[in-house]
């Protein structure tokens, strides 16, 4: 695979570091709890965490059409009200329940209950997120993301994923680490415009163009 890479001139990326999303959900009863662990690879920076959580977030809305439009809304509201208040609101997103129809019950997408170790859930579906750098000989260096999604229940769990990773991240960190990473995802959104514009293959792009935007200093309170 490295020698068809430097072949057709393709960045060979480096794993930078990965998040562990540890997932365990109940339809019957509607409930889920979850567990997140960040395992450094190439680097023990923890700024990189919401660069990846953005990625982690971009790459659901751009392969999950179903849920796209409720997920960005949630997303947009709490990043840009974050922005104006400079991280005091935090992340305490809403209840969203799914309509799933075909006489299946609604199931619930959020809230889940976290907790600090994986070992806490039984039997957890685990998406492993991996932040990747490539830098090209003649390419600039930029952040991707591999996921990697376990089989079964994705309709909730995808959905899901990045409001585990942005509310674990919010609990872990400051008022100043809310900030961060709401302007981040709200310019992500930014990028976007709006769900119907979002392409595949653009996580890197949205990202890209959200930390170029950041660095402008030229953004105005939304």
């Amino acid at each position: 695979m490295s020698f068809l890479r430097k072949l057709l001139g393709v960045p060979t990326p480096i794993d930078v570091i990965r998040a562990d999303l540890f997932m365990e959900y109940h339809p019957l009863t509607g409930t889920g709890s979850a567990s997140v662990e960040w395992i450094p690879i190439a680097s023990n920076d923890l700024n990189l965490r919401k660069f990846l959580i953005a990625l982690l977030y971009a790459r659901i809305l751009v392969a999950h059409a179903e849920t796209r439009a409720k997920l960005f809304k949630m997303v947009d509201e709490l990043s840009k009200q974050n922005v104006r208040d400079e991280g005091h609101t935090g992340f305490p997103f809403p209840d969203w329940t799914f309509h799933v129809g075909a006489g299946v019950p609604d199931q619930r997408i959020w809230p889940w209950v976290l907790y600090d170790s994986p070992s806490a859930l039984s039997e957890p579906k685990v998406y492993r997120a991996t932040l990747q750098a490539f830098k090209g000989p003649t390419t600039p260096g930029y952040f991707g993301i591999h996921l990697k999604m376990a089989l079964g229940k994705e309709r909730i769990l995808a959905p899901a994923s990045p409001l585990i990773a942005i509310r674990s991240y919010a609990e872990s960190t400051d008022q100043e680490g809310h900030y961060e990473l709401a302007v981040l995802l709200w310019q992500i959104n930014e990028f976007y415009g709006s769900p119907d514009s979002i392409r595949m293959g653009s996580e890197s792009k949205a990202l890209a163009a959200a930390t170029a935007a950041i660095r402008s200093g030229n953004l105005r309170i939304p």
